[in-house]
């Protein structure tokens, strides 16, 4: 057995979603022999039953008390033991049958930091027309403000070596969405050996959590603020 990897999942009121999605997880890695993996759930304080369906199919999870995507992923992020790690989310509509795939390019390739692009396969209705042009709008500023050339921002799922977070401080991060463009931004900025490659994206399963709007006025108010803060 190689490397370990650790798959980093934050979640919110996600009890209809997350067995399912855990479920994809656990059908997948049980054929991989070559990684270690662990397997962790991040609950972002959930009214519904998140937690402990997310434990009855073998997550480990743990608690964040503050609100928000990144203080999650923060969490979850500082605790994973896994030389590489792979994110998500809890709805389903990321491929994580795709694992295998990404670790074989990781391998081969020796790449840093993975981004995916779901604008190369979107599933019908997986993304509503306002939070479509959004992220394409959220992306160019991303590029244009940081002279890079991302293709999809705002995409939940990432493959990279845990070792890129020694130098990347949280205490600069957002606590919220803009944390998924920022890890981006900060992985460019460090030279990392960056590459995107093309996932389908699926239409989530229960309810939506975004507000287009104040998401994305959020995000786009961060990358203003956070180009100030990277040394």
């Amino acid at each position: 057995m190689g490397e370990k990897v650790s798959i980093v999942i934050p979640a919110y009121n996600e009890e209809i979603a997350i067995g399912n999605t855990l479920d994809l997880i656990n059908s997948v890695i049980k054929n991989i022999e070559e990684y270690e993996f662990e397997l962790i759930v991040v609950n972002n304080n959930s009214k519904d039953n998140t937690k402990q369906v997310a434990e009855k199919h073998g997550a480990l999870v743990l608690d964040e008390l503050n609100q928000g995507y990144g203080n999650a992923y923060k969490k979850g992020m500082g605790f994973a033991t896994g030389d590489i790690l792979i994110t998500g989310d809890a709805d389903a509509s990321y491929p994580f049958e795709d694992i295998p795939r990404f670790l074989r390019l990781m391998a081969e390739n020796d790449f840093d930091f993975i981004n995916t692009n779901r604008f190369a396969n979107l599933e019908k209705n997986s993304m509503p027309v306002l939070n479509y042009f959004g992220n394409k709008m959220l992306t160019l500023m991303a590029n244009g403000i940081y002279g890079v050339n991302i293709k999809d921002s705002q995409s939940g799922m990432w493959i990279f070596k845990k070792e890129i977070l020694e130098n990347m401080d949280f205490g600069i991060m957002g606590a919220g969405m803009p944390f998924s463009q920022e890890i981006k931004i900060y992985s460019n900025h460090n030279n990392n050996k960056f590459v995107e490659i093309p996932i389908k994206y699926r239409k989530r399963l229960g309810e939506k959590k975004l507000n287009p709007l104040k998401d994305g006025y959020d995000n786009f108010i961060n990358l203003l603020n956070f180009k100030k803060k990277l040394k």
